[in-house]
């Protein structure tokens, strides 16, 4: 076992006030509680202010430090050559930093921090998985060495752009959630791209995606496209969602032969003969089409006639109408 080191509790001056509060606690960890030949050390919710020395524990791969009180990336993370995974989710960090030694890092969730720039990644040659959820971040940039990323998550930022991300060629995930992203670009050269998503943006039409053959799932939901054209090359795509837009018309869906499932509620498709392209798709198993206008028309006869219409069918919005036939 690792010597024994007390607890690292620092008491915070206690607020004035007439309930006579007990005072703040930070850093509630005690690492004596590990083994010296851990690879994997937890410290998440114990209010953490710092990211105390490790070196003792020369075999960790694993770090997490989520829900605390960092303001930074500590220089104690120098001497964690070995870390493969570094887990600083929901703290209060400003910037990317003294990660350049964490050469084997292959993990790096920053999400939920006040981040403003990506910036420090350049010696993570590694990296293969990257979440940026939830902080201020303006633009996509520096991520040039990290060639090996399969997973980039930057959803819920301050993006206007997909730019900079061309040479990432073995990207399987894109993630770019509720950004300020008007158009869909720069994604042309990611031919092993599975997992697309970017809801809650300001797209007005689907674009420049006809290259990604390969992709399975799209998401593109609360914003301002008009219509699902862009889509009739991704002949594999087994889930399309365009759920909440301005979308009249559902033709062109009927072409992705290969579609399980297909979200498009909240739209304005008026006529219920839009719900017959749907019964070309063999493989399709749930859509999701109420609040659409045609919905309104006869509310109580709309389970009905969707079933009806699309017999293969197993779920119909959020309520499963038929079991699914076995294999």
């Amino acid at each position: 076992m690792a010597e024994k080191q007390a607890a690292e509790v620092v008491v915070l001056p206690r607020e004035e006030d007439e309930e006579g509060k007990e005072p703040v606690l930070k850093n509630q960890f005690d690492l004596s509680v590990y083994d010296v030949d851990t690879t994997d050390v937890d410290l998440t919710h114990t209010r953490a202010d710092h990211i105390p020395d490790l070196s003792q524990f020369s075999k960790i791969e694993e770090l997490r430090m989520r829900n605390n009180l960092l303001t930074l990336c500590s220089p104690t993370l120098a001497a964690l050559s070995s870390l493969t995974s570094l887990d600083l989710y929901e703290n209060q960090l400003t910037e990317i930093s003294n990660l350049d030694s964490l050469v084997n890092l292959v993990s790096l969730d920053l999400s939920y921090n006040r981040i403003r720039q990506i910036s420090g990644l350049d010696k993570l040659t590694k990296l293969e998985i990257l979440y940026l959820v939830n902080n201020k971040i303006e633009k996509i940039e520096n991520l040039d060495s990290l060639t090996q990323l399969q997973l980039l998550e930057l959803g819920d930022n301050r993006i206007k752009t997909i730019e900079n991300i061309s040479h990432l060629v073995n990207l399987e995930q894109l993630f770019l959630g509720k950004n300020k992203i008007r158009q869909i670009e720069g994604v042309e050269t990611l031919q092993k791209l599975r997992v697309l998503s970017i809801p809650g943006n300001r797209l007005v039409k689907i674009e420049n995606i006809e290259s990604l053959i390969d992709l399975k799932e799209l998401y593109l939901s609360d914003q301002g496209l008009q219509d699902i054209h862009g889509v009739e090359n991704l002949s594999n795509l087994t889930l399309l969602d365009v759920a909440n837009n301005e979308i009249k018309t559902f033709s062109g869906v009927e072409k992705l032969e290969a579609l399980n499932d297909f979200w498009a509620n909240d739209n304005k498709v008026e006529s219920f003969s839009e719900v017959d392209l749907l019964s070309k798709l063999k493989d399709l198993q749930t859509v999701y089409l109420e609040r659409n206008p045609f919905y309104f028309h006869d509310t109580n006869q709309y389970r009905r006639k969707v079933m009806l219409t699309l017999t293969q069918i197993t779920q119909l919005d959020a309520t499963m109408c038929r079991q699914p036939t076995s294999s």
